[in-house]
């Protein structure tokens, strides 16, 4: 598909010198692994070092996406300012297609923040006596009941996607006797879960989707604030107040259940190295 556009496709050894493999006018990368463990572990360190290297000899070379970027998105206190700072810029923005309008709101609270890797192992703790049963560092968020379903965006440069997958069911507000929930959220949120935390009742009315308008700003605000083009928003609707919520923005997503993704990020590759280069027709090393 790439060669049809006349773009070449190498794939990089990052355990070897980046100039003999290039020269490269974009490269495409998930280095958030990489940015991570070079804090503790010296082979992931020499590996960016690497990759930086050959970054500052290049100027010219586009990164997807720009290493500062995913760096700051890596710190979830960062992360969660960015979150809270959508509320100021998209009130009033219809967040369903009832045309109800609440702005997008935060509902994190801050424990401990550091640099590290999204954690998919999660815990459902209903009253301070559960409190132990986790230790720091940790990010204690505030449930929000959702009606079971996440809704997740996909973003490709100027386009995005929606996909909604399964998520918790909805507990009550308040605390209460119930033991400590262990889970694991991906398994939870796999398209074809069927887990028990899943299920909702059958009298539970299900609730709109958010609008397109709403999706469509919220994507556009954290484009302008993330300085990215590759990476995913997963959002929450709360069934009292059907206020939008953004949880959780990944780097650089898998884009399960995106069909388009591959032409979309050949679209974008194409727009990036026209606007660099300002024509077309040479040929690309990606």
């Amino acid at each position: 598909m790439c060669a049809g556009h006349g773009v070449k496709v190498v794939e990089i050894d990052l355990g070897q010198p980046l100039a003999p493999q290039g020269p490269f006018d974009v490269i495409v990368h998930k280095l958030s692994d990489v940015i991570v463990e070079s804090e503790h572990d010296q082979q992931s360190k020499h590996l960016l070092a690497n990759f930086q290297s050959y970054v500052l000899a290049h100027p010219g070379t586009v990164l997807l996406d720009p290493l500062p970027a995913m760096t700051r998105l890596l710190d979830r206190f960062t992360s969660y300012q960015i979150m809270s700072k959508l509320h100021k810029s998209l009130r009033g923005v219809p967040t369903s297609r009832q045309g109800l309008s609440f702005p997008l709101s935060q509902v994190y609270e801050f424990i401990h923040s550091l640099m590290l890797l999204r954690s998919s192992q999660m815990c459902l703790i209903f009253s301070a006596g559960g409190l132990p049963d986790v230790r720091p560092p940790c990010v204690l968020q505030s449930f929000v009941s959702h009606g079971a379903v996440l809704h997740k965006v996909f973003v490709v440069g100027d386009r995005h996607f929606c996909v909604e997958r399964p998520s918790l069911k909805n507990f009550p507000s308040g605390p209460c006797d119930r033991k400590t929930i262990f889970f694991n959220s991906h398994e939870v949120s796999k398209p074809e879960s069927s887990s028990h935390l899943t299920a909702l009742d059958e009298q539970t009315p299900s609730l709109p989707p958010p609008s397109s308008e709403a999706m469509a700003a919220l994507v556009q605000e954290l484009r302008v604030q993330l300085g990215m083009a590759l990476f995913g928003v997963d959002v929450i609707i709360d069934i009292r107040t059907h206020t939008l919520t953004a949880i959780d923005i990944n780097i650089f997503p898998g884009y399960e259940g995106v069909p388009q993704f591959f032409p979309s990020l050949l679209d974008h590759i194409k727009k990036v190295l026209d606007q660099r280069s300002g024509a077309s027709g040479f040929q690309q090393n990606t």
